[in-house]
């Protein structure tokens, strides 16, 4: 039968003693084995604890700093894009007032156009 506590050395031995003065000095000896092997255990544990709860604080400093830098990179980013935005308006503001002046002079060239074919062929405001 298999042991319920593997990593307790003297549990089996506790557990299916018949208790008689023959058998009473290998109870005592594996009581022993197992006071042995709680401490042990008990060490064990406590050691790994200790390194999980130095990887658990070194894992929220990690997370922290992350947290750091995408607050800092968010905000890069939100000013970035404020820059954008003005440029995009002086751009857009540039581009009408070009597109307007651009306009503008094709009606002067398309008028003028207008007027010396009128004039070339005679018609009116120039005919007589």
């Amino acid at each position: 039968m298999a042991s319920i506590f593997p990593e307790l050395d003297g549990w089996d031995e506790i557990e299916h003693s018949r208790l008689t003065d023959k058998n009473l000095l290998s109870l005592i000896k594996a009581t022993h084995k197992l006071v042995v092997s709680l401490a042990n255990l008990r060490s064990s544990v406590s050691s790994q604890v200790g390194y999980l709860q130095d990887k658990v604080w070194r894992l929220q400093g990690s997370i922290d700093s992350l947290h750091s830098d995408l607050k800092d990179g968010i905000e890069k980013l939100n000013k970035n894009l404020e820059g954008a935005s003005a440029s995009s308006t002086k751009l857009a503001e540039a581009l009408n007032k070009l597109t307007f002046w651009g306009v503008l002079v094709a009606a002067v060239g398309v008028s003028v156009a207008l007027l010396q074919f009128l004039y070339q062929n005679q018609i009116w405001p120039f005919s007589q």
